[in-house]
C-alpha cells in the first residue's frame, strides 16, 4: 500500500485506527458465535490457565483486561454458565471457575473462526515486514508501560 507522505498518520493514529479497525472484525467474528469481547476474555483466561480458578482471581483479571466492575464481571460469569461453557466448584476451598468440555470445544471453534477472520487483514504482506511491525509495537508497549510505571511512582 502506497500512502501519500505528506498525508501519512503518526505512527500512534496509524496503531490506533488499525487496532480500532481489527478489533471491529474481531467483535464481528465473536458475535457470529453469539458471544462478545468480555465473554472471549473469560473463556481465554480459563483456557490459558488449563485449571480452575478462585473466581476472586477471574475477577481480578477481567477487571484488569476490561476494566469490568464485579457486577458486571459476574454477568458475564452467569452467562457463561447458563450457556454451559463453565461450571463453579462451590466445594473448593475458595469458590472456582473452570472451562467445561462444552466450552472448551466452543472456544476452539470460537478462537480458530476469529483468527481467520482477523489473520486474512495480514494475508499478503511480506512476512518478514510483519515480524518488524510486530517487534517495534512490542518494544512501545514495552515502552509506554514502564512509563506508566515511573509516572505512577512520582
Amino acid at each position: 500500500m502506497t500512502v501519500n507522505p505528506e498525508s501519512r498518520p503518526s505512527l500512534g493514529r496509524a496503531l490506533g485506527e488499525t487496532a480500532r479497525l481489527i478489533g471491529k472484525l474481531h467483535r464481528r467474528a465473536l458475535a457470529d458465535f453469539d458471544s462478545d469481547f468480555p465473554t472471549w476474555m473469560l473463556l481465554t483466561l480459563l483456557w490459558e490457565a488449563d485449571a480452575p480458578l478462585p473466581l476472586d482471581e477471574v475477577a481480578k483479571e477481567l477487571d484488569r483486561g476490561l476494566d469490568l466492575s464485579e457486577p458486571d464481571t459476574m454477568r458475564v460469569l452467569e452467562r457463561a454458565v447458563a450457556a454451559g461453557h463453565i461450571a463453579y466448584r462451590p466445594e473448593s476451598a475458595s469458590v472456582e471457575a473452570e472451562l467445561t468440555e462444552a466450552g472448551a470445544d466452543h472456544f476452539t471453534a470460537l478462537y480458530a473462526y476469529a483468527r481467520k477472520v482477523t489473520d486474512a487483514v495480514f494475508e499478503g504482506i511480506d512476512p518478514a515486514e510483519l515480524d518488524t511491525a510486530l517487534t517495534v509495537v512490542l518494544a512501545a508497549r514495552e515502552r509506554a508501560a514502564a512509563t506508566l510505571g515511573r509516572l505512577a511512582g512520582a
